[in-house]
């Protein structure tokens, strides 16, 4: 009786460790940072481009694998900061016409300014990429430009076969 009742608790804790294994994580656990009233495509939030995702997941892929020096990481942490405190405003506006999009309310106007507030917000963080492609030495330079090359035979690669798919495919 008495080794029943241990297995019946070893199997219960068991199945229970494995059930809360297989739960889907939320973005906290996963370690995504939301911001409160800030819409983002997972992986895509401006705050992860900080060093916990850092620019390798975000639209500086490769710099994870340069082996940044710690003067290199700080320099790219000012940068980043820099260029979020200057686009903060761009994006605050930018959500609030996403809301009134969502809300049936959008102007042509505000389509107009939801498309120049784009462009500003691209156009800073290209400056940010220049900022910090500039910090790097010229090894890292060339690794990094390999490392785009081969993304972008890899994504080339990827669109082909899903061409390939399309066509292939019974309509």
């Amino acid at each position: 009786m008495f080794l029943r009742r241990i297995l019946l608790i070893s199997l219960t804790l068991a199945f229970g460790a494995i059930a809360y294994g297989q739960q889907p994580q939320t973005s906290a656990q996963q370690g995504g940072i939301r911001t409160e009233g800030m819409r983002h495509r997972e992986g895509r939030s401006h705050e992860r481009m900080g060093r916990a995702g850092g620019y390798g997941s975000g639209k500086f892929h490769g710099l994870r694998e340069l082996n940044l020096t710690d003067e290199q990481r700080q320099q790219q942490d000012a940068i980043v900061q820099r260029h979020l405190e200057s686009i903060k405003a761009q994006r605050e506006e930018l959500f609030r016409l996403g809301e009134k999009r969502g809300q049936s309310n959008l102007t042509a106007e505000d389509g107009a300014r939801a498309k120049a507030l784009r462009q500003e917000i691209y156009n800073s963080a290209r400056t940010a990429h220049t900022e910090i492609e500039g910090i790097l030495t010229p090894e890292q330079r060339t690794k990094l430009e390999q490392f785009r090359t081969e993304r972008k035979a890899r994504h080339d690669e990827m669109l082909k076969r899903r061409q390939e798919r399309r066509e292939n495919s019974p309509q």
